[in-house]
């Protein structure tokens, strides 16, 4: 049960690393705040993500990803 614990947290913060690297956040940061929470961190990088959007084109301004 650990090892599946500590396996999550790995795999979390290497996809959080490379999840920050494309979107132009924190690598760091966001890393090691895999590591630590795991996936429940998810809903706060989606968050971060779209307020770095919306602060750089703002709200009124229309994406679409492909």
């Amino acid at each position: 049960m650990l090892l599946l614990v500590v396996v999550c947290s790995l795999v979390s913060s290497l996809f959080f690393y490379c999840q920050a690297l494309s979107n132009g956040l924190g690598r760091r940061r966001w890393a090691l705040g895999g590591l630590v929470f795991g996936p429940a961190l998810w809903p706060m990088f989606c968050m971060k993500k779209r307020m770095k959007v919306n602060k750089a084109f703002g709200f009124n301004y229309l994406i679409f990803k492909a």
